[in-house]
């Protein structure tokens, strides 16, 4: 089965590749942009998104993931409508291939109402963020492909993703740096809020899992059973990177400005046949063990 990954180049992208290849299927890159190690090892392809593009460069696909996206600055949802239209025209461009078997990575920042938590498939979903909004609006985008053009779209609604080598200065893999050189970490607030996360690496078994499930539709969250505060990020992170202790705590009567998020992913269990097969501390110790391979570790992106 050949299957076209947009937004292959990606943080997750580059991690559902390689799952895709373990799981002796072919991948193959759909991107704006194509890295030269990506051109090494993978086989690729360079389109505008448009749909004629899109037809001219799927025309030998059996499967499509769909992980292209523009995450934006979160306050104008002008910023996240080119997500909106890709996504039609990818799908438009799916019907007109007759490819069906669809995922689309969706994520957590759909939910919000913390009285309903853990979040189910079933709870009305209420984002927060214009990303969330967006998140959404292609979900509903593929439900209606899939009620009347008879695609078979999966969205999978991601807990909130980390992994190796991610360059950014989120909190977890600024954490994650700075514990593998023994730096102190720091929270500026209490740490009360649980949320929900989820290695890249199960992720992208989930993705092969819904995959597999080629004549299916729906939603589906994704995560890993694990709600963790701030500090216990922060804990186990020292722990597994030999920096115990190494924790301040600036102001313990502060609010931290972030609310619990996790969610019930028995439904992902029971119908795609996923389990997470990392836990934290599991990938913690993993990511550390690639991270010694790197002739250079940056505190800071």
């Amino acid at each position: 089965m050949r299957i076209a990954v947009t937004g292959g180049t990606g943080f997750l992208g580059k991690y559902v590749v390689e799952y895709i290849k373990k799981e002796n299927y072919t991948p193959l890159i759909i991107s704006r942009n194509i890295t030269d190690n990506s051109k090494k090892d993978y086989e690729w392809r360079i389109t505008n998104y448009t749909k004629e593009d899109l037809i001219d460069k799927l025309f030998d696909v059996d499967a499509v993931v769909h992980l292209a996206a523009t995450r934006g600055s979160q306050g104008m949802i002008s910023e996240f409508h080119d997500n909106e239209i890709l996504t039609q025209n990818l799908y438009e461009a799916c019907y007109e291939l007759n490819i069906t078997n669809i995922v689309y990575a969706s994520s957590i920042s759909v939910y919000s109402n913390e009285k309903l938590l853990p979040w189910t498939e079933e709870q009305p979903p209420l984002p927060k963020l214009m990303y969330g909004v967006s998140k959404l609006a292609c979900e509903y985008i593929g439900n209606i492909y899939s009620e009347k053009k008879g695609l078979h779209v999966k969205n999978l609604r991601f807990a909130h993703l980390y992994g190796f080598n991610e360059k950014n200065n989120y909190m977890i893999n600024r954490f994650i740096r700075q514990a593998f050189h023994r730096e102190q970490l720091v929270l500026h607030a209490k740490s009360v809020a649980q949320r929900e996360f989820l290695y890249a690496k199960d992720a992208a078994k989930a993705v092969v899992c819904a995959l597999k499930q080629g004549k299916l539709s729906g939603t589906f969250n994704i995560g890993s059973g694990e709600a963790l505060t701030n500090y216990d990020v922060a804990n186990h992170i020292n722990n597994i990177f030999e920096n115990k202790g190494n924790l301040l705590i600036e102001d313990p009567t502060a609010d931290e400005g972030i609310r619990s998020s996790y969610m019930d992913s028995s439904k992902a269990k029971s119908v795609l046949g996923f389990w997470p097969d990392y836990t934290f501390s599991e990938a913690l110790t993993e990511i550390r063990t690639l991270m010694k391979g790197l002739d250079y570790v940056p505190l800071w992106y």
